[in-house]
C-alpha cells in the first residue's frame, strides 16, 4: 500500500551526490534548433546521432540539441503506438541531452510528468489556448477538458527514451503537440480523442507558422533542460505542487485497463506517489476492503468517458 501524502512530504529530499551544472550557467546556454520538412521520427533521428567526443563537454554541462519537423512518417508514442500528424498542424520536436556520466535516476520514468507540466505551463504562457486550462493525465499526456461532456481530449503526447554508450548517456524527449484540431480522429477504443490548442481559423494558421513553432521549440528546449537539471538534483518532489495543481485524474472516478486484460478496474484517483506512480482507491475483490494502491503501468480513462 502507498501513502498518498508521500509525494508532497518528500519535497525536502535532494540528490546532493549527483554532479550538476550550475543552474545560473544555463541562462545564456545556447541550444541549436534544427528543422526538417519531413523525416521518419525526430526521436529516432536524435537517438541515432553520433556520440560526442569527450573533449566536446565543458565541465559538467550537457550537450543539448533540438530537432523540429513539419511531418513525421513514422511518429511514435508510448507503448508502441503510432503518432499521426498533419503537416503544419503540429509542433513535432525532440530534445536530446547528452551527459558525461552514465547512471540514471532510479525514477527516470517520472520525468515524463515533469516534462508534461513544463509543456503545459509554456503553452499557456504563449497566449490564449482557446481559454481553457491545460491539465496532466498520468502518465505523460497534456490534456484539456472538453466543453461538451467534461471528458478529456489529448493535446500533447510525450515519449522519453534513454541510451548509454562508453560512459556517456543520452536522454531524448519527444513532443507531439496538436496546434490545430485533427481533421480526422484516429484514436483507438482505449485512446483519448485528439484536440488542438487553437481553433482552425485563418488567423490561427497564419500565426502558427514555422517561425512561431521554432521560437516555441527553443523556449521549450530551455525549459526542459532546466527541468532535467533540477529533476536530476532534487527528484520529482521538487515539482510536486505544480504537478498536483494540474492533475486531471485526482478525485475523479477512473477505469484502469491492464494492457493484458480487456476488463477494467474501477477506481478513484488519489494523486501520485514520490515515484510518479498513480495512486487510486479501489476494491480489487468483493471480499476485500477498499484500499489505496499504486499503478505503474496500464491505461487510465475517466470512467464516464470509457468507449465500449
Amino acid at each position: 500500500m502507498s501513502n498518498p501524502d508521500a509525494f508532497a512530504a518528500s519535497q525536502d529530499l535532494s540528490r546532493s551526490s549527483v554532479p550538476n551544472p550550475n543552474r545560473a550557467e544555463l541562462e545564456d546556454f545556447d541550444i541549436a534548433v534544427d528543422w526538417e520538412a519531413s523525416l521518419d521520427s525526430t526521436n529516432v533521428r536524435l537517438l541515432a546521432s553520433p556520440w560526442p567526443r569527450a573533449e566536446a563537454f565543458q565541465g559538467q554541462q550537457p550537450l543539448v540539441r533540438c530537432l523540429v519537423a513539419d511531418h513525421q512518417s513514422a511518429g511514435r508514442g508510448r507503448a508502441g503506438k503510432v503518432w499521426h500528424d498533419e503537416p503544419g498542424a503540429s509542433l513535432l520536436m525532440s530534445v536530446s541531452i547528452d551527459r558525461k556520466t552514465q547512471p540514471w535516476p532510479s525514477d527516470l520514468s517520472a520525468f515524463s510528468l515533469v516534462t508534461a507540466v513544463c509543456v503545459a505551463e509554456r503553452l499557456e504562457s504563449t497566449g490564449p489556448v482557446d481559454g481553457r486550462r491545460l491539465w496532466l493525465k498520468w502518465p505523460n499526456d497534456v490534456v484539456r477538458f472538453q466543453a461538451t461532456d467534461e471528458g478529456l481530449a489529448k493535446l500533447v503526447g510525450i515519449l522519453i527514451e534513454a541510451r548509454q554508450h562508453a560512459g556517456q548517456s543520452r536522454l531524448v524527449i519527444g513532443l507531439g503537440i496538436n496546434l490545430l484540431p485533427p481533421r480526422n480522429d484516429v484514436s483507438g477504443p482505449k485512446s483519448l480523442p485528439a484536440d488542438g490548442l487553437f481553433s482552425r481559423t485563418l488567423q490561427s494558421v497564419q500565426t502558427l507558422d514555422r517561425a512561431w513553432r521554432l521560437a516555441i521549440a527553443k523556449q521549450l528546449s530551455h525549459d526542459l533542460l532546466g527541468a532535467w537539471i533540477d529533476f536530476e538534483a532534487m527528484g520529482l518532489a521538487l515539482f510536486a505542487h505544480r504537478i498536483r495543481s494540474r492533475d486531471a485524474l485526482f478525485g475523479r472516478p477512473l477505469l484502469i485497463h491492464d494492457e493484458k486484460q480487456d476488463h477494467g478496474l474501477e477506481a478513484l484517483g488519489q494523486g501520485l506517489d514520490e515515484r510518479g506512480r498513480l495512486l487510486v482507491l479501489c476494491q480489487r475483490a468483493a471480499t476485500e476492503a477498499p484500499c489505496i494502491v499504486a499503478i505503474s503501468e496500464g491505461s487510465v480513462r475517466l470512467r464516464h468517458q470509457h468507449k465500449a
